[in-house]
Order: C-alpha cells, then structure tokens, then sequence
C-alpha cells in the first residue's frame, strides 16, 4: 500500500530521505521548494534505509508537498524504518489492491471503489454491515470497498494499527481524529475528495463549543444537493456511545458530539442491534476499548443528519484494532512486554479467511503472528496454518487452547541490510538470518514485565509519538496542529 510515510515514531529510525543525492527535510521551506520543483519534474526520491534505497514519490495534499511510498514497497524498507509495512499477502489489502484500490504515483492520489451507495437516489442496501463478517461477501462484489473496509483503510492509511511501547498514554482521541484526516487527504471517493465529505468528530472542548460546530456544519454544507440533484451522502467516523429508541426510529450518540445526534429509522436501529450487539457486548465485558463506527448519512430538510448504512470496528484502549479474545490476549501481552507491532487488518476478508493477526516490528527480520479464534475448527486451522508456513515471515502460531508460548526476542534491525529487490535479484551482502520454522504454542508463558507509563508531553504525542500516518519527518507543533489530549 502506497501511504504517507508515519511521522518519527519512539523506537522507530526517521525516514532517511535524500533528492538529487542531497538529504531532504520536507519540513523545511528549502525542503519544500525542492519538492515542489522535483514533483514538476516528475523526480523521484529515494529513502536510503536499505541498499539499494527504496523510491518514494511526491504528491500534494493540504496545501504542501508530501512524501510518500510508491505501490507495494512497504516491504522494502527497513523494519526500523517509519516507512515500512508487512506485506500485504499478509492481509486482506492484497485482495484488493488495482480494484477496489487505485494508486497513482503521478498525480498523488488514491481512488476507493465503493460497493455502497454514496447519494440518496441509489438502491438501498437492505442492512448494515458487520465487520468482517460473512454477509459481506454476499452483497457485495469482491473488488469493491465495504464500508467497514473503508474504515479498515483509514485506520491503516493513518498508521493506528502501529504500536511502539513510548506510544503508552500518548495515543487519545485529539490523535487519532487528525491521523484520519490526514489519512483521507487525497483519497477520492465517487469523483470527489473524502475529506470534504468525511466527518471525524474533534476533541469536544467546552470553551471552544461554538467554533466547533462551526466547522462542523461547514462539512455538512458539502452535503447539499445541487439544484435538483440526488442527495449526497457523508461518512461519519466516530466513538460509538449509545443508541436511544425514539417514536420513529433511534437517536444515535457518539463520544465527542454532545451537541449533535445522528437520526436512524426504526428498521436500521433493529438490524444494529442484530448486526452488532455481541460486538457491543463485548466491548462492555472487556471494561476497556473502544466501539468505533463508520457510517453512510444525509443531512435532511430540517438540517439533522440521517444515517443510512453502519459498519463498526472493536479497538483496544490505546486504539489498535481487535477481532475476539485472543486475538485482545496476544495485543495485551505484547504491550505489558513492551514490544513493537503492526495489526493487521481484514478489510473484505470474511471472518474465517486466513491473515495473521500482527506482525513484530522490534525483532531482527519481521515475524508474523497468526492465532486461531477458535481451536475446534478444522477447515480454518489448516487454511491458517498453510498460510503461516508459506509466508515469507518466520511465523509465531498459536492455534490450540494451551497458553500462549513465548514471543521471539527483541533484537536490533538490520537497518543497513538489503532491500527485497536486491535479494531476489540474488545479489550477495549482508547475511540474511535462515527462516526459522514455525513456533506454536506448547508450554506456559513468560511473566511479562511490570508496565511503566512513558512521561511525555501530550504536545510530543501529537507530534513524535502518535504512530499516526502523516507526511511529516519533523512535524512541526504549531497550536492549530496539535491535538487535544482527553481527559
């Protein structure tokens, strides 16, 4: 996936970026001038985390110059890289990857193909939808975007499926509503810009209600219909908070909108509830996390918005997304020991296709985690289990109902190593580490280490230690670009 290289993330090297055989900040304004005229020139350039250095490209979004990977070059960057990202095999992205999923290098910008409806006179879709889930795949074709799947791209795009221990106590809703609007910059969706259509609820301040709302109801301005046109539809993104039963319908709550509730007919509330109730369920056992939804809506007449189709997604209470108890069991291990690690998203994928569920950025080659939500079914374990033993990652399994085994040991990435082009091309350099064979889980678990809290500022969250995916190498923290922290 082709995405804005991640700002500089704790334990993760800075991009190493060089034009013309010279460094390159695109910070500064020299940095952008030179942007400026290489993306006239159509140049390109070059990250030098590995050798050879991986190509990146220039593109345009909110008013400067970005840098960003070029298609399916995730990999080829170093582990410790800010640009890197597993493979996309390892996911439900190379599923839709040239279909549902367009990028253009030249012109900077990505196209989503929806398979729902985006203006009011299409034809109704009968139900929301679940993520995941199988009733996707039943209505809509496979090379175009669910509408969960478009959250599973945001959230991606925007590097929130990304952890790295110093992001403990730095991550709150002030970033992740700014990671995805950075996320949606150059993201067109039916013709248009995503991010004049997308709404993500800001950190809701008191003092600053009024100037609040104000852009609020300048994003609900773009909703108008022209002339006689069809009605256009907005995506919401918001923190999901209750559902109330009104006398012809629900009235939707979201955290962070306190003065704005979304209207929901009586027959959409019913299938919510059906769709997403163990979800929600969930979520309150848990005691922690968040139910984060994404949803098609109108502004009618009377100027309130109107939701049309729903689709949610579990995450953990520092945001990385989840799909059952186990897969929360692995995420919270892996934090209380410290270690760094990319989730991996389903996208289309129906609930039983194989994808690992994370993969380990702090060891010295990538290792892909893959765990079994349910040990008694056969068919999905031996789908999983190919997959695992047929990735180009040395694989961590754990399928069975024994506790889980230990995690492979942190060690230093070979930042200086080969790209994968190189090694394919079979040209010799640094050693490569032999492919270890798979790890499932037979024994007990290693007491983790006590948990300690990273200190830093909530002004160094918004900018160093977010893990959110922007363009930025050096962000700068001016008040307007820094997020709110909750409170």
């Amino acid at each position: 996936m082709c995405r804005e290289g991640a700002m500089s993330l704790p334990e993760a090297k800075p991009m190493n970026l060089h034009l013309q055989q010279a460094p390159l900040n695109p910070e500064t304004q020299h940095g952008q001038d030179a942007l400026a005229d290489a993306h006239r020139n159509r140049e390109r350039v070059e990250c030098r985390c590995r050798i050879p250095a991986p190509e990146m490209y220039i593109a345009a979004a909110a008013g400067k110059f970005i840098v960003k990977r070029m298609p399916g070059t995730g990999p080829d960057h170093a582990v410790d890289c800010a640009s890197f990202l597993p493979p996309e095999e390892l996911s439900g992205l190379a599923h839709l990857k040239e279909s549902a999923i367009t990028e253009d290098p030249v012109s900077g910008t990505t196209t989503l193909k929806l398979g729902f409806p985006m203006r009011k006179n299409s034809k109704a879709r009968p139900a929301p939808e679940m993520t995941g889930g199988k009733a996707a795949d039943a209505r809509v074709a496979p090379r175009k975007l669910t509408i969960t799947s478009v959250l599973h791209f945001l959230w991606h795009e925007a590097d929130l499926g990304k952890w790295y221990p110093a992001m403990e106590g730095k991550r709150y809703w002030g970033v992740v509503h700014y990671a995805l609007r950075r996320a949606a910059a150059a993201t067109l969706v039916k013709g248009q810009d995503l991010s004049r259509i997308l709404y993500v609820p800001e950190y809701f301040k008191p003092d600053s209600k009024s100037e609040i709302a104000a852009r609020r109801r300048r994003i609900f301005a773009n909703l108008r219909p022209v002339g006689s046109g069809a009605t256009p539809f907005g995506l919401l993104i918001a923190e999901y908070k209750g559902m109330e039963p009104t006398a012809h319908g629900a009235r939707f709550t979201f955290k962070h909108t306190p003065d704005c509730s979304f209207f929901a007919d009586k027959k959409l509330a019913k299938k919510f509830e059906k769709v997403f109730g163990d979800q929600l369920r969930l979520i309150e056992v848990i005691g922690k996390g968040h139910a984060i939804m994404i949803a098609s809506f109108f502004i009618a007449k009377a100027g309130y918005p109107v939701l049309q189709e729903i689709g949610m997604m579990l995450v953990t209470e520092n945001w990385i997304p989840f799909e059952g108890l186990r897969e929360l069991d692995v995420q919270n291990t892996l934090s209380e020991q410290k270690r760094a690690f990319q989730k991996q998203m389903r996208f289309n994928l129906s609930g039983n296709a194989p994808i690992a569920s994370a993969v380990l950025l702090d060891t010295s080659d990538p290792v892909a985690l893959f765990v079994a939500s349910d040990p008694d079914d056969a068919d999905t374990l031996v789908s999983l289990k190919k997959t695992a033993e047929e990735g180009r990652y040395t694989s961590w399994c754990w399928f069975d109902d024994c506790p889980m085994r230990p995690f492979p040991k942190s060690g230093l990435p070979p930042s200086k190593g080969q790209s994968r082009q190189t090694k394919e091309a079979g040209v010799p350099a640094v050693p490569e580490r032999a492919k270890a064979p798979i790890e499932t889980s037979r024994g007990g678990q290693d007491k983790a280490p006590p948990r300690e809290r990273d200190e830093g500022s909530a002004e160094r969250a918004a900018g160093q230690d977010t893990g959110m995916g922007t363009d930025q190498q050096n962000p700068t923290t001016s008040p307007s670009s820094i997020p709110q922290k909750d409170t």
